[in-house]
């Protein structure tokens, strides 16, 4: 397997795991959202992973038939950005004085207190138990999380950015998909569960 085979196995698998990901987890629990950054990072791993295998002769298959790397790869990552951050106060205040400003610059009402929370577009999903709350957002030692602003919205989703403020900016973009639509809906299987409930 060359370099760019590997590469764009890995690719294609990050994507569809990342996929199907969204899908179960948000059925059977907290799913992790991730930001280009790092699933480009994902990406590079899982490239080189394939890469290392092929040269003791093990493929793609091969390492499917008893594992899954892409899953692995994702997890890890996650595990690293969703966990253990150690910022400076100052740090701290740069990162979320940049969510803010980014937010607001993509066009997004913000209210600023312990967690941001962002106003729902009007033409965008809708979110909460009568489809009007805000989402929230913040950094804490546990990394990124994004929920609904609502006191019965149960667990946050981690989102794996980096704690910088070019994270910040990714984190940013993201929730203005979210909240135009363009990214899937996190809170769709909840609000689906709340529907029946």
């Amino acid at each position: 397997m060359s370099d760019t085979t590997a590469l764009d196995a890995a690719k294609i698998d990050i994507r569809r795991w990342t996929r199907e990901e969204q899908s179960a987890r948000a059925v059977y629990g907290s799913r992790t959202l991730y930001t280009p950054s790092v699933l480009a990072e994902a990406v590079d791993l899982l490239s080189k992973l394939y890469a290392a295998g092929q040269e003791h002769h093990l493929d793609r298959e091969d390492w499917a038939a008893v594992t899954s790397l892409p899953v692995g790869v994702l997890d890890a990552l996650a595990a690293r950005y969703c966990s253990r951050v150690e910022l400076t106060g100052t740090e701290r205040h740069a990162v979320r004085n940049t969510l803010i400003g980014e937010l607001g610059a993509r066009g997004l009402t913000v209210r600023p207190g312990e967690r941001v929370a962002v106003e729902p577009l009007p033409d965008g999903p809708r979110f909460g138990y009568r489809g009007q709350a805000s989402v929230s957002l913040a950094l804490t030692s546990g990394g990124w999380d994004i929920r609904i602003d609502e006191a019965v919205s149960g667990a946050p989703h981690p989102i794996a950015a980096p704690a910088t403020e070019d994270g910040a900016r990714e984190v940013a973009e993201l929730v203005r998909k979210i909240l135009s639509g363009e990214a899937p809906n996190p809170f769709a299987a909840l609000a689906v569960k709340e529907a029946g409930a």
